[in-house]
């Protein structure tokens, strides 16, 4: 099954491209996913009835990042032997690297609108981040759970032109689950609408900057990412992909949480099970629970 839709309104000029695993929560299974992804960015990116390009999921959630199991794999743990940086530099560069996805969604000539809603985790977290607007319903949540089992990581500069050093570091350190209202004060998405209403709120957004004249979106979003280059922003992305390659290669203290151990010899289960046992002292965490879409 493709892991995404891709459909065109050439009337309206709106391509919408739809995370198509909901059993999953569209968990992402590198690398087929996300050249998938890449493909249909850049399908539009070529495309003259296409002004913007909406990004959503369906199901219950926009997505919950990458599958675990997927990542270890990718990273090199599933060996036998420790896997050398160069290999945790790989899995991670198909992420963050300047031909991969979030640089794909960030540098579309199109626009781009996430369309959130459920579950807004990892990966998927930064993809919303990379888009040019982002507008959510009251019951999407937010979080990365890398700040909790890692620590500061990222394309940080990204992260602080949209919302500024005290929030990265609050956001980061604490690695509290944010709610949609949270998220909006936080200023990483535009608006906050109930659910029954979000379709028709993006649906307005899109189709008032798909009126504009189609090169003044594609110039000025090549305008746009100059100024932000100038503020380093290509180079932030570069940071991730070696930060996190050097975060992978931690040294865990006796007490301390190591999340790729705890999967190898528990399973995800017994990992996430090991997970919020270690945290369940945390205040925010019962709080946040109540926050988090409910299953059907």
């Amino acid at each position: 099954m493709s892991y995404c839709l891709y459909e065109v309104d050439k009337e309206k000029r709106i391509a919408t491209l739809t995370f198509n695993r909901p059993e999953k929560l569209h968990a992402i299974q590198p690398m087929d996913d996300l050249e998938e992804v890449i493909a249909r960015l850049t399908e539009a990116d070529r495309d003259d009835n296409v002004a913007v390009v909406v990004i959503k999921g369906s199901g219950r959630a926009f997505g919950a990042g990458y599958d675990i199991e997927a990542v270890r794999a990718r990273r090199g743990f599933t060996e036998d032997k420790r896997p050398p940086q160069r290999r945790r530099y790989w899995g991670v560069d198909e992420w963050w690297g300047r031909r991969a996805i979030l640089q794909k969604i960030l540098t579309c000539d199109k626009v781009t609108i996430a369309q959130v809603h459920g579950y807004c985790y990892g990966g998927h977290f930064e993809i919303m981040c990379a888009c040019d607007m982002a507008i959510a319903s009251e019951d999407a949540v937010f979080t990365h759970p890398g700040y909790t089992y890692l620590g500061i990581e990222g394309p940080i500069p990204l992260y602080v032109l949209m919302i500024g050093w005290r929030r990265v570091k609050e956001m980061m350190l604490l690695g509290k689950p944010l709610s949609a209202k949270e998220a909006q004060e936080f200023g990483l998405v535009n608006k906050v609408v109930p659910l029954n209403k979000l379709e028709k709120e993006v649906a307005q957004a899109a189709e008032t900057i798909a009126s504009r004249p189609i090169d003044g979106i594609v110039m000025g979003k090549k305008e746009f990412m100059l100024a932000m280059d100038i503020m380093g922003l290509s180079a932030g992305y570069d940071l991730a992909s070696i930060s996190h390659t050097l975060m992978s290669n931690l040294k865990f203290e006796p007490g301390e949480f190591n999340l790729m151990r705890e999967l190898k010899t528990k399973g995800p289960k017994g990992m996430y099970s090991a997970r919020d046992k270690r945290y369940s002292d945390q205040a925010w965490r019962a709080k946040g629970a109540k926050k988090t879409p409910k299953k059907k």
